[in-house]
């Protein structure tokens, strides 16, 4: 039996449901015997009972990205999808990604990472306010004007002890995953509003994609290379998305990596497999035997 975890206390909560529902539903139209458990207190002693012979893990944010999860499973003895305990926590830190990722050479945006309001010096407009730790854009702001610094902080602490000021990097936003170190096509995101925040991701139906992004093969190629490359430096498994912009003289910026991509029906990663030539149930056996 294979078993998806879902929802959990994150903000991010209400995704995975959506996330662990078309899971299950590809799971049970590919033949396995599959349940969906919500995580919750009673999550280890349910878990015992089930015996599962794999997890489907279906939680976005904090505890399933952050590798508490993962870390869980494996001293139940549980096999699990997607990254380890060390990538998964990597990679759920946007300032811990950018160190290590920059450290090999990784192009990221020019920021500082903040642990208070009372150390914010200054900052220069336009900037982008983020926490460390969280997924979906929760938290974040993009500041073009002084005025609205102050409250984009007060937002992003609201949310983490951590937060990052870093750059505004003017240009296009794209996104790359990578399928068990697979490059897939490059997704273009294409906002109404030009950023693409929770509303955007989730509720709004005006945001436009483009998959493959049209984009000079030879930068496509140089992109999906540091896709692969940023996989391997991470030590990531499974399936992750990879999120950048592409500035205006196409140098591509890494801005964060999910360990734990979104399954919904606007989910980014099942675009990108489509136009790869891979059926949902094809991309989620994939990640189930990845």
């Amino acid at each position: 039996m294979i078993v998806v975890l879902k929802g959990g206390p994150s903000p991010e909560a209400e995704v995975s449901r959506k996330s662990a529902a078309a899971v299950v539903k590809a799971l049970k139209s590919l033949g396995y015997e599959v349940l969906d458990l919500e995580f919750d207190k009673n999550v280890a002693k349910n878990l015992i009972e089930l015996k599962p012979q794999k997890v489907f893990i279906a939680l976005h944010g904090v505890p399933g990205e952050d590798g508490s999860v993962q870390g869980l499973l494996e001293t139940l003895g549980i096999p699990y999808t997607g990254c380890g305990v060390e990538s998964s926590a990597i990679c759920m830190d946007k300032d811990a990604t950018k160190r290590i990722l920059k450290s090999f050479g990784i192009p990221v945006p020019a920021g500082e990472t903040y642990f208070s309001e009372e150390e914010i010096d200054w900052i220069e407009i336009p900037c982008v306010v983020k926490p460390a730790r969280t997924g979906s854009t929760v938290g974040i702001s993009v500041v073009k004007r002084e005025e609205d610094l102050k409250k984009a902080i007060k937002t992003a602490f609201k949310y983490d002890a951590k937060i990052i000021i870093e750059e505004f990097i003017d240009g296009r936003e794209l996104t790359i995953p990578v399928l068990n170190g697979k490059a897939l096509p490059i997704v273009e995101i294409i906002p109404e509003g030009g950023f693409y925040d929770y509303e955007a991701k989730y509720r709004k139906h005006t945001t436009k994609y483009e998959v493959p992004a049209q984009i000079p093969g030879k930068i496509a190629e140089k992109i999906r290379k540091l896709a692969e490359k940023i996989f391997r430096v991470l030590e990531c498994r499974g399936a992750v998305r990879i999120d950048l912009r592409l500035d205006e003289i196409n140098v591509p910026y890494i801005l964060e990596v999910n360990t734990i991509p979104g399954m919904t029906e606007r989910s980014l990663l099942p675009k990108s497999a489509e136009a790869a030539g891979i059926t949902f149930e094809k991309l989620i056996e994939e990640i189930l035997k990845g």
